[in-house]
């Protein structure tokens, strides 16, 4: 086995003395020490499985599963057995993440892979706890993020001597036709464990599957009498099932896109998911640059060019779409919204990307006139290698450079301005200047809406994720933690509304961010409303009643809890800001708690309320 497995990824940070000067105050929760699921140890004795649970978390570590996400019930008896043997004879086993909410586990699991590209591993109870996680696994389904996703069965025999038969009375009720149909539609392959000797094929196939592009999670679900029985088959140390290579462009439709690039007198470049990886992001940047086309980051996931590049022209693609002849959308499902602008009818759209028709979408119908299937990095390589062959013109590159950049330039002092002077209550863009000054090169930003992009400065790749596509809220918190887990020496800051607060498990998470020991802060972007709702009401209905309305019907969050008082309860900083003038130093207070106590911190940050549509 590989020795680097047995190293401890999660060391505990140095414990930071608390000033002298300054007691707690009496209302501060108690001093807990945190309590740390088992890690890997710096030895590990020979691995001789017993039963197929034995077997399913040795050959889970052995797969490079460095954590197990777990919410447990009664299904997990042979697990919790296993566990506790493999620990007691040194055993190299996942480490265990006890997540009190699958929703935000889900999302803790899709923070780790999307930061390392390494799929990790979750266990939920049964039928139910499938359905907790769902919402999570709808989010990493459409960001195509790899998942082991697991859950126990209801034990199928009802007596005889079976040990892991049915035993509780909930058995019964809980059992379903088809645990997996639920979610079918969202995992790229599901399966029931039958019988021990399927343990090594399952994960194998489960995890290859996951990891092949496009990307995915998927579900296997593990019967109390199969984690139980006797397991003797032979196995492998390595797995014995490789993931399929990356989708490579046909060379044909490579040279047709090439020369429509090559031809083309305003070019521009769509993306959402495009700096999924440095890899991505720097063949991005690498064609950008090289044939002088603007970057258009559209509802991005992640960022492929720094904010401040001479290419990257902003958030929005309609205004350019009107100019535009050659149309690229790099791996981006929605490149723009019809009823605010398409492109011109004699233009030419490329669509690049593992899967580039999206094809799990229902419907999507975006005009296509070539579509190249391939991983990213490599087909835009080849397409500006190819392109530059053709017949350019330098001169004319070069002056597309210099219009492009001037107006790369012009966009961000635009969209900059207008938060001088300070405003006489708190905006989103206001809070988002704010937190930009908190930014540097060591911290990661998990955003779920409220961040205000054109405020951001974010010059390298892997610092912003943004929340997932399918819009399923809870995802930030959960994500942010995930990051973290995956990168502890980073700092991490997690921005979501109010809504998306309510939605993360906010105890929860609260909870794993001090028994893990994950510092980072927490700002709420807090307007008492689902403001999504309220502005999809007034874009449908813009003069009708609801326009009108102080209290939005459906989108009206009030009286707003008092945010700052839940993450006291698991030993952390929280405070509430209402004022522009303290809202910085309040920042500044709670990410000093984050970075020198090591403890968590959140700012309730009480924004202006609209009430009416005013334009």
């Amino acid at each position: 086995m590989d020795p680097e497995r047995t190293l401890d990824l999660n060391p505990k940070p140095a414990k930071a003395e608390k000033p002298a000067e300054k007691p707690a105050p009496k209302s501060e929760a108690p001093k807990i020490e945190p309590t740390l699921g088992p890690r890997p140890k710096a030895e590990t004795r020979a691995f001789k499985p017993e039963t197929a649970a034995d077997a399913w978390l040795g050959l889970m570590a052995a797969r490079g599963i460095d954590y197990l996400f777990a919410n447990g019930g009664t299904d997990f008896a042979p697990v919790v057995e296993a566990y506790a043997k493999g620990q007691k004879l040194g055993w190299r086993l996942p480490q265990i993440v006890i997540v009190p909410h699958e929703n935000m586990g889900i999302a803790m699991a899709h923070g780790y892979a999307m930061v390392t590209g390494k799929p990790q591993a979750m266990m939920v109870h049964v039928g139910v706890g499938t359905a907790n996680a769902i919402n999570g696994l709808i989010n990493a389904s459409r960001q195509n993020i790899p998942i082991l996703f697991t859950a126990g069965r209801t034990p199928i025999t009802e007596s005889g001597a079976l040990p892991a038969a049915r035993n509780n009375y909930i058995h019964w009720a809980q059992e379903h036709f088809d645990q997996g149909g639920m979610l079918r539609e969202f995992v790229k392959w599901d399966y029931e464990l039958r019988h021990a000797e399927q343990v090594e094929t399952v994960i194998d196939r489960a995890l290859a599957i996951s990891k092949s592009e496009p990307q995915g999670p998927v579900y296997v679900t593990l019967p109390r009498e199969v984690l139980a029985s006797d397991f003797s088959t032979p196995y492998s140390e390595k797995a014995t099932i490789a993931p399929a290579t990356p989708p490579a462009a046909d060379p044909e439709a490579l040279e047709e896109a090439a020369k429509l690039l090559s031809a083309a007198r305003s070019p521009l470049l769509i993306t959402a998911n495009g700096g999924r990886n440095a890899e991505t992001s720097r063949a991005i940047e690498q064609l950008a640059q090289a044939m002088a086309v603007p970057v258009i980051h559209y509802r991005p996931r992640y960022l492929a060019l720094s904010t401040e590049h001479p290419m990257h022209c902003g958030w929005d693609p309609h205004t350019m779409l009107k100019a535009a002849d050659v149309v690229l959308v790099v791996d981006c499902d929605v490149p723009w919204i019809p009823k605010e602008g398409q492109p011109r009818p004699e233009a030419k759209v490329i669509h690049i990307g593992p899967d580039p028709l999206f094809a799990r979408y229902p419907l999507r119908g975006f005009r296509t006139d070539l579509a190249l299937t391939g991983a990213v990095a490599p087909t835009l390589q080849a397409l500006w290698r190819s392109a530059q062959k053709q017949a350019v013109s330098p001169k004319h590159i070069e002056e597309r450079r210099k219009t492009v950049s001037d107006l790369s330039k012009a966009i961000r002092e635009k969209a900059r301005g207008g938060v001088t002077p300070m405003p006489s209550s708190i905006t989103g863009k206001w809070l988002s200047a704010c937190m930009n000054k908190l930014l540097d090169a060591n911290t990661i930003l998990v955003n779920e809406y409220p961040t205000v992009l054109e405020e951001m400065t974010i010059k390298e790749p892997g610092r912003y994720f943004g929340n997932p596509s399918a819009g399923g809220l809870g995802w930030g918190m959960g994500a942010a933690l995930g990051a973290k887990l995956a990168s502890p020496d980073k700092t991490v800051i997690c921005a979501v509304g109010d809504g998306a607060y309510m939605f993360g498990n906010p105890t929860a998470v609260h909870f794993v961010s001090e028994a893990m020991r994950l510092p980072m802060l927490f700002v709420i972007a807090n307007n008492a409303r689902w403001a999504a709702v309220h502005r999809s009401t007034l874009a449908t209905y813009p003069k009708g009643a609801a326009s009108e309305s102080k209290q939005p019907p459906f989108a009206t969050l009030e009286p707003s809890p008092r945010f700052e008082h839940v993450i006291q309860a698991s030993g952390g900083h929280g405070e509430r800001v209402s004022e522009p003038k303290e809202l910085m130093p309040a920042l500044e207070r709670a990410l000093k708690v984050v970075k020198e106590e090591k403890r968590q911190a959140l700012v309730n940050v009480c924004l202006e309320v609209s009430y009416v549509k005013t334009s």
